[in-house]
């Protein structure tokens, strides 16, 4: 009885994870061809698009690997796949520093300050957005280069046990400050930085007795703050966590919760975004359209 129910369970965490794969890989899929679309139209595409299609494309990269990773475990681990470990860490550290940089262009560009150093800032980093797109990239790619060096050095030189554990060590401190906890900080702050300045702005808005229509999109994006911030932590705390995730909740679990926690941020994402919010519904009209003229042939004949 007790092996039965846990198959059952299996079953229906592997039929949970493959919804929440195939629904975030459409739906990635989906916010990267309206921004190509919209490229090739030579319509103007926003700075914090750029960041978005780019975050979108590193996150759908980083879950077709995981799935990959999920399928052929066995296989893998017996050739010891060097490149696929590098994609998997690759893709994840860009999606958090992409993440990251998302937020602090959502706080620069939102915020209205008038300190110097802030309006410096703002002008350095909206100048500069590829640069700091491709340097995101360059780090992921640096640290998942070593990381994956690491791990092949501890499956075929057992003999360089000691040196390993030391440059392990030196790199996983390195690690918990670079590619994760430092991004994590940077992200809290322009959340938090964000959130005050929006909840000040909403509170002089209504003294001012301001229609709430007019606060809705405030309140939004305080929402859309908060959330993202929970994202990232959600998303860094599991990376950095794998060894003991993956033994309470198993590789399924753990593929799980990575999944769909990708998914719910890039639905909020469309949410959110009002280029996107409009292209959903063009696509449900689209649909109800050829439904009734599927029930109108239907009924003619």
């Amino acid at each position: 009885m007790a092996a039965s129910s846990l198959i059952i369970g299996s079953q229906v965490l592997s039929l949970a994870t493959g919804l929440s794969f195939l629904s975030g890989f459409l739906i990635n899929v989906f916010i990267v061809a309206v921004n190509i679309s919209e490229w090739k139209k030579r319509r103007p595409v926003s700075k914090i698009d750029k960041v978005i299609t780019s975050l979108v494309v590193s996150k759908t990269v980083f879950q077709v690997s995981c799935v990959l990773m999920l399928i052929l475990y066995d296989y893998l681990y017996r050739l010891s796949s060097l490149f696929l470990v590098l994609v998997i860490l690759t893709s994840m550290y860009s999606s958090i520093w992409l993440s990251t940089l998302l937020s602090v262009l959502f706080c620069l560009k939102i915020s209205t300050l008038q300190n110097a150093f802030f309006l410096r800032l703002k002008i350095l980093v909206l100048n500069r957005v590829f640069h700091l797109i491709m340097a995101s990239l360059m780090v992921a790619i640096s640290y998942a280069l070593i990381f994956s060096l690491m791990i092949h050095v501890e499956i075929f030189n057992n003999s360089t046990q000691k040196w390993y554990n030391n440059a392990y060590m030196g790199l996983h401190i390195s690690a918990l400050i670079f590619p994760t906890t430092g991004p994590l900080f940077i992200n809290f702050m322009s959340s938090v930085l964000l959130i005050i300045y929006l909840c000040n702005h909403v509170s002089r808005m209504s003294s001012e007795r301001n229609r709430k229509s007019h606060l809705d999109t405030y309140y939004k994006t305080i929402k859309f703050t908060i959330f993202s911030f929970l994202f990232s932590a959600v998303y860094i705390i599991l990376q950095q966590t794998y060894n003991h995730s993956s033994a309470v909740i198993g590789l399924l679990g753990y593929n799980f919760f990575s999944q769909i926690s990708s998914t719910l941020h890039s639905i909020y994402l469309i949410y959110v975004t009002a280029k996107l919010r409009i292209q959903v519904s063009h696509m449900v009209h689209f649909l109800r359209r050829c439904g009734d003229l599927k029930a109108q042939i239907e009924t003619v004949f």
